[in-house]
């Protein structure tokens, strides 16, 4: 019985070592196991959102490309420099005696700041002539692709008293104020 009592005894100790050893070898494993198939499914889950933000980058990119386009479209360019003689060549009109007698271009101030970034320069065009002259140079500082502000515009008759309406030209003086961004500004 001796014999069969320790036999018992060794197979038991078998067992649970057989256990024990089966328990530390598999619970970390189990555990192991465990934690990556979370972190699969939280990459899984990140995989499909990579894909939405992918989709979502792509719409935002064609509204950032749509919102340029119409920039350039609808708005004027503000050059460094205030490059008042290209702007005089591009307001100048022909004189032809009839529907211009004359123009004058006057830098009227120095330059003033409209902002941290942005300085404006007055000046004058004065044009005699025809009522069409006169809103041709309106047309053409409308149309310019740089940013001028038109700041007034007076437009009074040449003509005397004694003399009849429409036999003499206008004098119109307007008042434009040259936007630029000079160096240093952001």
């Amino acid at each position: 019985m001796k014999r069969r009592s320790i036999e018992g005894w060794v197979l038991g100790a078998t067992i649970a070592a057989g256990a024990a050893l089966t328990w530390w070898k598999t619970v970390p494993q189990w555990t192991t196991g465990t934690s990556l198939e979370r972190e699969i499914v939280m990459l899984e889950r990140k995989i499909v959102d990579l894909a939405g933000a992918q989709g979502t980058l792509d719409e935002a990119t064609e509204r950032l490309r749509l919102a340029g386009a119409r920039q350039v479209a609808e708005c004027r360019r503000v050059p460094p420099v205030a490059d008042v003689a290209g702007l005089m060549q591009a307001l100048s009109l022909d004189v032809d005696g009839h529907e211009v007698h004359d123009q004058t271009f006057t830098v009227a101030d120095a330059p003033s700041p409209l902002s941290e970034h942005y300085e404006s320069l007055p000046l004058q065009l004065e044009v005699v002539g025809a009522f069409e002259g006169i809103w041709d140079v309106l047309e053409r500082a409308e149309t310019l692709p740089r940013l001028v502000r038109v700041s007034g515009l007076d437009i009074s008759s040449t003509a005397r008293r004694d003399e009849s309406p429409g036999t003499r030209p206008l004098r119109a003086v307007l008042s434009l104020d040259v936007v630029y961004a000079p160096p240093g500004g952001e």
